[in-house]
């Protein structure tokens, strides 16, 4: 035999294992291209299987009673005569045979005999349209249980993908409408994995969470954040960051689930820096239980907040009070901050909260009417537990409801000089009714003004011209990120300790927020929040913001004073008395001279919540100068807030200044 026939004979045999492998192949990714299809678009499953459920009744109808007649016919049926005597029966035994047939061929049984009696089945094509026809049958049936292996295919897919190329994880525990709009928020971050964890699901939730690439886990290492889990997606030492989203309506189940993880974590030697910690439902405060602080283990950044905080805090970021006052050219307010709040329940409390902290101005007095028929047993808990908030501020209430003819009575008597009203009811509807009303009052008493209505899920704008017209969501705002929230707030921060230092320069900016504690971090995102008022005065009325005057450096200064006070105030701090801080001075330098260190703050007492810095700003130099006689230091303390301008100054500058 010759090489060419040699080869010939090669070529023919290896063709069988050629046509076995490809067969394989190709099976195998038609199987897997069809199940991860049915898991990534749960919403399309419905119209695929009425579209499969419809092909199955009108073919394999037609295809079975045609074979069951032939079959009939050539006497393949044995025991049934076919002599014509009786048609309807016949007709009835095919229909009957048919339904069967269709029938059994859903749990993968089909009437081959009859089709392969068949002289139409010699031919190949009709051959493999029948069984084109078996298989999409038995998939429909199949369908269940391979949408559930296909979302475990997936999962597996990007849990190895994640592993590939370390990506960052984003958990969020607890599934429902407002963590699903927030997912899509973290979702435009390429370089993670977006992971809902909850023992409930939703067909439509599911449906959204595959849209935004995320994968859903619901069993019970998951939920109980195990070891086992951190161990599945990857988590290790240096490795990576995850970052927990608690965001479960259960405010109670967010707290336990942040505890068991971070017991995995701590159990795993995760670093602290590779964690973040967002907690819904509970006040700033609370996150000083999960911050990571010198010996005790925690997340590296926590963020805790409640909904009514953040619908709060959206609302001085979009419409600061700022931008309803005039200033002077050295950047004094020449007009005082007058304020309406409609409703006093937690929404007000918030609202009231955010005004006052950043409502504080150089030359303006901030005073606030607040209606609520209710008011009285509204506010017992704000008043104790923010007494001084009172007792700095002309705050004055009104026993009367949103609707009635005394509030619309104030607003025309104060229309001239109103300059920020705000309805925070929880009743949508109700405080959009008033909103329009006032709109329109307003416009025809000569005062146009935009009114804003607050609630826990979202800031609304109603003004007289409708581009105006805003609503913004909570979950849909940037600010929840910690990213977006902390980024100023760690320069901020680091600037700080730049000073403390003398300016070192030997501690990063990570490094400077990772020692940061809780509260420290909380006066620096206010600070942020502040940003907001000072950008707006020095572009409006300061020419030369690089080269600042005496003057205007002053009265920036006396700016920052009022705002880090009232920051103070509406945290339930009140001012210390100054023998007290000379007592503590003294106190701290005896620790000095005896141990060479000391852990008294002499300026405040965190524990009773004083600090000997809430005074007036003249007051400042007395502070100062007792302190100096018995340091005999330099210490000014006024200086404080002239740095702190300084700071953030550069912090406001434009980019490409920087």
């Amino acid at each position: 035999m010759s090489f060419t026939d040699n080869f010939s004979a090669l070529i023919s045999n290896y063709s069988d294992y050629i046509q076995i492998i490809s067969a394989c192949i190709f099976s195998a990714i038609l199987f897997g291209i069809f199940i991860v299809y049915i898991a990534m678009y749960p919403e399309k499953r419905v119209a695929l299987l009425k579209g499969m459920f419809f092909f199955i009744f009108i073919v394999g109808t037609i295809v079975f009673c045609i074979c069951n007649y032939w079959g009939i016919k050539l006497g393949t049926y044995k025991g049934w005569v076919n002599n014509g005597d009786n048609p309807v029966l016949s007709v009835l035994y095919i229909v009957l045979r048919s339904v069967i047939d269709v029938g059994t061929m859903f749990y993968g049984r089909a009437n081959t005999e009859v089709f392969y009696s068949l002289p139409v089945a010699k031919n190949q094509i009709i051959v493999f349209l029948f069984w084109l026809m078996y298989v999409t049958i038995f998939y429909t049936a199949a369908s269940a249980l391979l949408i559930r292996f296909g979302k475990d295919l997936l999962r597996s897919i990007r849990i190895v993908a994640s592993r590939w190329f370390n990506f960052d994880v984003d958990i969020v525990y607890g599934i429902n409408q407002d963590s699903i709009m927030f997912g899509r928020n973290i979702a435009k971050n390429d370089k993670h994995i977006l992971i809902y964890i909850d023992n409930m699901t939703g067909e439509d939730y599911e449906a959204s969470i595959r849209e935004l690439g995320g994968i859903i886990y619901s069993d019970s290492e998951a939920l109980k954040a195990s070891s086992s889990f951190l161990q599945e997606i990857n988590m290790k030492p240096h490795n990576k960051k995850l970052r927990l989203y608690a965001m479960s309506y259960d405010y109670d189940k967010n707290i336990q689930y942040a505890i068991r993880m971070l017991e995995s974590l701590e159990k795993a030697d995760i670093l602290p820096e590779q964690t973040e910690l967002m907690l819904l439902g509970t006040d700033e405060l609370k996150g000083m239980m999960f911050q990571a602080d010198g010996e005790q283990y925690g997340y590296g950044n926590v963020i805790s907040f409640d909904e009514y905080e953040m619908s709060a805090r959206i609302l001085i970021y979009e419409y600061p009070l700022c931008r309803f006052i005039n200033f002077d050219e050295n950047g004094r307010a020449t007009e005082n901050m007058e304020v309406l709040i409609v409703g006093m329940g937690q929404m007000g409390h918030e609202v009231l909260r955010k005004l006052i902290a950043n409502g504080q101005f150089e030359g303006s007095k901030f005073h606030a009417t607040i209606y609520d028929p209710r008011y009285e047993q509204r506010t017992g808990f704000i008043k104790s537990q923010y007494p001084t908030m009172f007792t700095k501020y002309n705050i004055d209430f009104e026993p009367q409801e949103g609707r009635g003819n005394q509030i619309f009575q104030f607003i025309s008597d104060n229309a001239h000089k109103l300059k920020y009203i705000v309805i925070c009811l929880n009743d949508r509807e109700k405080s959009r009714d008033i909103a329009i009303r006032m709109v329109d009052r307003l416009k025809t008493l000569g005062h146009p003004m935009n009114i804003y209505t607050c609630d826990p899920k979202s800031v609304r704008c109603y003004s007289y011209d409708t581009r105006e017209c805003r609503t913004h969501w909570i979950y849909e705002s940037d600010i929840l990120c910690s990213g977006e929230l902390d980024k100023y707030a760690m320069e901020l921060n680091h600037s700080y300790m730049e000073r403390y230092r003398g300016g070192s320069g030997h501690v990063s900016v990570s490094e400077d927020w990772k020692n940061c504690n809780y509260f420290g971090r909380m006066s620096s995102r206010a600070s942020v929040d502040y940003l907001i008022p000072y950008a707006h005065i020095i572009s409006k009325v300061i020419t030369n913001p690089d080269k600042l005057t005496h003057t205007q450096r002053e009265i920036l200064s006396r700016n920052e004073h009022l705002r880090w006070c009232a920051f103070h105030y509406t945290f339930g701090f009140d001012s210390m008395k100054i023998s007290e801080f000379v007592q503590r001075v003294k106190d701290q330098q005896k620790e000095i001279n005896e141990h060479g260190e000391s852990s008294i703050s002499p300026t405040k007492d965190m524990q009773k919540r004083l600090h000997v810095c809430l005074a007036e700003w003249d007051k400042l130099d007395e502070i100062s100068n007792a302190e100096n006689a018995i340091t005999n230091g330099s210490r000014d303390y006024k200086n404080y807030d002239r740095d702190n301008v300084d700071m953030i100054m550069e912090l406001i500058k434009p980019k490409e200044e920087k």
